[in-house]
């Protein structure tokens, strides 16, 4: 899946979450070095509350993300057809879409 397509859908689950269960959205990204196997990198959303979301960037995949994260609820796995170099546009350009959508009431939380 394209890194556009992705970071639309991620933005939209972001919007419809009305549940304050924790839940991840997880985004793996191919390594064209081994043709197409996962590469050693993810970015994982999460969402604490249904208002509050966390995006960040992985020097791991998303499996070896540790027991916490992988406790939660699941809501989406993706794998992204491009290069793991990409992480930070698709970051920018989720948090440029829940900024962007009048709908969309979650606040990125960031750390100080």
């Amino acid at each position: 899946m394209k890194l556009e397509a992705i970071a639309g859908n991620v933005a939209h689950a972001i919007k419809d979450r009305s549940t304050d269960t924790p839940f991840v959205l997880a985004v793996e990204f191919t390594d064209k070095d081994s043709k197409g196997k996962s590469a050693t990198g993810c970015v994982i959303a999460r969402m604490p509350d249904h208002q509050h979301y966390t995006i960040t960037s992985n020097d791991y995949r998303y499996m070896d993300a540790g027991k916490d994260i992988l406790a939660e609820e699941l809501g989406a796995f993706f794998e992204c057809d491009d290069d793991l170099d990409q992480r930070q546009t698709l970051i920018d350009r989720v948090n440029e879409l829940v900024a962007q959508d009048p709908d969309n009431d979650a606040e990125l939380i960031t750390a100080d």
